[in-house]
């Protein structure tokens, strides 16, 4: 365990999911709450296992957390984990009105994030006030550049020239339009979402999501950061004894105490 530092996880039950209370040892911030959506290529992880990503987060900030666990495939086919998480942050909502909102994600995870914010928004529902983009992995169609260029240098992902992104995609949805937005949503319609901060690392085969998905925000009035971090692989963050997490995680903190 790279965690250096007291922290305590709680199984709780909302809207009828399984999810994981996230606490920290140091100050608390009363009015800052961090909802939390693991990745895990939507076939493995859970908001214990990936729990790294959102411990620091907490120690740094004060903030409270939850995060949420929603069907894995092969029974997690779309739109269930959609649902799932829509269920959990809605029901979460009357507790959080004195509070800021913010949604960290990772990977996978970030596809679920950001194609329920584009719902929340049509919807008119309380959106958060920030929103934390890792490793997005966004596009079911793999137009990214980086899924051939980058292919073989990042040593967690294998992408096969995006083939590998395309089948785990359609496995997902089945028969469905993979630039649907709410499958893809590096293909949505931005105006009017938070502001969001995307980390990734240069080796990446996810690089180009990244790139994407910040510039789109861009070009829609979105306030968008983009943090590359040299020489970087998928999800470093979780390391925390790298002091590249630990700079990763110091700039999260940064973006967040300020929503």
């Amino acid at each position: 365990d790279e965690i250096d530092f007291e922290y305590r996880m709680t199984d709780v039950e909302i809207a009828g999911r399984s999810c994981v209370r996230y606490e920290t040892a140091g100050d608390n911030s009363d009015d800052l709450f961090i909802f939390y959506v693991h990745g895990g290529g939507l076939v493995c992880g859970s908001p214990r296992l990936n729990a790294s990503m959102v411990l620091s987060a907490l120690r740094l900030t004060g903030a409270e957390s939850v995060g949420v666990s929603y069907t894995l495939l092969p029974e997690g086919r779309f739109p269930k984990p959609l649902d799932e998480i829509d269920s959990v942050y809605k029901a979460l909502l009357p507790t959080l009105d004195n509070k800021r909102i913010v949604i960290l994600s990772d990977s996978m995870g970030c596809m679920l994030a950001l194609a329920n914010l584009l719902r929340w928004r049509d919807e008119g529902v309380r959106l958060p006030d920030r929103v934390v983009l890792v490793s997005p992995a966004l596009d079911g169609a793999a137009a990214s550049d980086t899924y051939r260029t980058l292919d073989r240098h990042d040593p967690l992902i294998r992408s096969h020239n995006g083939r590998n992104a395309q089948k785990l995609f359609e496995f997902y949805a089945p028969g469905e339009d993979l630039k649907n937005p709410l499958i893809s949503p590096i293909y949505g319609y931005f105006p009017g979402l938070p502001p969001m901060l995307v980390h990734v690392g240069s080796r990446e085969v996810l690089l180009g999501d990244a790139a994407r998905v910040a510039e789109h925000a861009r070009r829609a009035n979105v306030e968008s950061t983009l943090r590359v971090f040299d020489g970087m692989f998928h999800l470093f963050h979780m390391h925390w004894s790298l002091s590249e997490a630990k700079a990763a995680h110091d700039d999260i903190a940064d973006f967040i105490r300020k929503a």
